[in-house]
């Protein structure tokens, strides 16, 4: 193979992209130069030999939001059309139900504009006003200024949403640098979100890459790699691992307990949280009633976003329920680009997992998580009918991504209140009823084997020839 002398900028948005790269070993690549581009002043921590370059300071602009929206909404109903199923729109609801006439007003307006750019022609055409704005910006012109001084061969993008992204990647294009782009989730396709435009996208698996020709068939197929994703790497590294009774050591568990991991999810995504783990730790107590052994309930609140609302039910619950706290940089509250996961946060997550006997909760990709880990997952199912909140399990779960979840019946499901309890204990004890389900989701939704995934990567960006 030829190899080319390249120096790239690795553009980094956000915690999780910054574990990913970091964290898999990606940038441990000696015969490239690989410099960080980013506005996470966390990465340092990771004690990287690699340079880092602080984007510029994103002024926000309220014409780029505006247009962005439409452009989301656009893909969204292009793809309800083109599809011809309107499960699509439900990516677009939100939870709030008090909704002010202004937002109204604004929403009616984004919505009758996406609707008349709905066509594949219209979603490009929006791209030309989004651009010109874009460029007219201090960030895009300061992004531009960093290219010029620094030189880069390449510029690859770890995130192909994150907004911060467009003009550092529209940058190097108009400078004739090459841009790479990686689609952060195996889910993240249908949900109309292709904020980045670059010259080659890498994805998970074959699966995404006819989503990718399916949703977006402007890409051509040479233009879309299927490397698979740094962000498992980590879990078949003997380092990250730790024996059981170390582990429970450390976080000072009961050796003689077995464990039930409950998963946080994001308030958007899982509002009435609190009350399904309130209901997994009743059913708990009543399965200890009964059962030879002790179960106790760990829980793991989402990192970037936890819900408050938890305090109440760890409190009344305390004699069988112990969170461990996420372990990442940044600031105390956390937002969706400030804060990223240490590696101590790793290790916690894929033991926490390991030495669990059940992993729960609502919708949460964690299940792919578990399925990597050879563990069971229970999806929740049931709405709770005194909610405050705009929201319902049944709108979440008809989420386009969710279908082959159901299709390949990879997790168990608790379908209503009084089920818990023997939903959990018919996973406990016949877990099998779902591994063919969960290893064909692994096949499906990412390439094999995991820990060739950099090589993969590197292959694609530094030589001439395909893997």
């Amino acid at each position: 193979m030829s190899l080319k002398k390249e120096h790239v900028f690795l553009l980094v948005q956000s915690g999780y992209s910054a574990k990913n790269f970091v964290l898999s070993g990606f940038v441990n690549q000696k015969e490239v130069k690989t410099t960080f581009w980013s506005d996470q002043d966390y990465i340092e921590q990771y004690n990287i030999k690699n340079k880092v370059v602080h984007l510029p300071k994103q002024a926000y602009s309220a014409k780029l939001n505006f247009l962005q929206k439409i452009k989301n909404r656009a893909e969204i109903f292009f793809n309800s059309k083109t599809f011809k199923n309107e499960d699509y729109k439900f990516y677009l609801i939100g939870i709030s139900k008090n909704t002010s006439l202004r937002v109204q007003l604004k929403n009616f307006l984004i919505t009758t504009i996406a609707t008349l750019f709905s066509t594949e022609k219209g979603i490009a055409y929006l791209d030309k006003p989004f651009y010109k704005i874009t460029r007219k910006t201090s960030y895009y012109k300061a992004c531009k200024e960093q290219l010029l001084q620094h030189k880069p061969t390449m510029v690859f993008c770890t995130h192909q949403r994150a907004s911060s992204g467009v003009a550092p990647m529209l940058a190097a294009r108009d400078l004739g640098i090459k841009t790479v782009c990686f689609i952060h989730s195996w889910d993240n396709i249908p949900k109309g979100a292709l904020l980045i435009k670059a010259d080659e996208y890498f994805v998970w698996s074959a699966y995404m890459k006819d989503e990718m020709q399916a949703h977006y068939p402007f890409i051509k197929a040479s233009e879309i790699k299927i490397t698979g994703t740094p962000q498992f790497m980590p879990y078949f590294n003997e380092e990250y691992r730790l024996e059981r009774a170390e582990f429970f050591a450390q976080f000072h568990l009961d050796p003689s307990k077995k464990y039930i991991l409950y998963s946080g999810n994001d308030k958007t995504t899982s509002p009435n949280d609190p009350d399904y783990l309130s209901d997994v730790c009743e059913a708990v107590l009543k399965l200890n009633a009964k059962s030879k052994e002790v179960y106790s309930v760990l829980f793991r609140p989402n990192p970037i976003d936890r819900n408050d609302g938890f305090d109440t039910v760890l409190e009344k619950y305390a004699t069988i329920v112990k969170e461990l706290q996420p372990n990442w940089f940044g600031a105390e509250t956390f937002l969706w680009n400030q804060g990223g996961p240490s590696k101590k946060d790793i290790v916690l997550l894929i033991n926490t997992i390991l030495h669990a006997d059940l992993v729960v909760n609502m919708g949460s990709t964690m299940a792919l998580d578990a399925a990597l880990l050879n563990k069971a997952t229970c999806y929740i199912n049931y709405d709770i009918a005194e909610s405050s909140y705009n929201w319902s399990v049944k709108k979440t779960y008809r989420f386009i991504h969710f279908k082959i979840i159901k299709d390949l019946d990879a997790v168990f499901w608790i379908k209503n209140r009084n089920n818990v309890l023997k939903v959990i204990e018919d996973a406990l004890k016949n877990s099998s009823k779902t591994l063919k389900g969960r290893e064909q989701w692994i096949n499906r939704v990412t390439m094999l084997p995991i820990e060739e995934t950099n090589k993969r990567m590197w292959n694609y960006l530094i030589h001439t020839d395909e893997v």
